[in-house]
């Protein structure tokens, strides 16, 4: 049976390779996990254009939300793409090459999603305080608290390290 692990096992010693059907189920369950949050998020992107609100933006503000939303759009489409290859090429089989193609496609989605988030978390800050300065401070306190949460601990290692012991 084929086994399939990450590229450098956990260092704390008591991990072990997947099955490669596992993997299989892990990499399309992750990407399950995200869609609905992606897609409700996306949803009030779009209803925000035909709020009153919208037309007290800037031209310039409204192109942002624009681009957070084809943000967001972008990191569906990448979260879908997985479960549509996989249909059309391996429908019926399980492969290393799905697991590594739908991992990068879900790595890549994330980023885009942070990146909608921000922008339209700056816009909202913004409307709500009048200031874009405090806006920009908020956006990016929470764009870094978002690489650090997804990214950070996972690349820090003695932060993984303390995080992964038990108890």
């Amino acid at each position: 049976m084929a086994r399939v692990g990450s590229r450098r096992p956990p260092e704390d010693g008591d991990a072990e390779a997947e099955p490669l059907s596992q993997s299989v189920t892990h990499v399309i369950e992750e990407a399950r996990m995200l869609i609905p949050g992606v897609t409700a998020f996306l949803g009030f992107q779009t209803i925000a254009v035909f709020n009153q609100g919208f037309l007290r933006l800037a031209h310039n503000e409204q192109v942002a939300h624009l681009v957070a939303m084809f943000l967001t759009l972008a990191s569906l489409v990448l979260l879908l793409t997985p479960a549509a290859y996989h249909r059309q090429m391996e429908s019926g089989w399980a492969s290393e090459g799905f697991v590594t193609l739908s991992s990068r496609l879900i790595t890549a989605a994330t980023p885009a999603f942070a990146l909608g988030i921000t922008i339209d978390f700056y816009l909202l800050v913004r409307m709500v305080t009048e200031n874009p300065y405090v806006a920009a401070a908020v956006a990016l306190i929470t764009l870094a608290m978002t690489a650090f949460l997804w990214y950070g601990i996972a690349r820090i290692k003695p932060l993984a390290k303390l995080l992964r012991r038990p108890g």
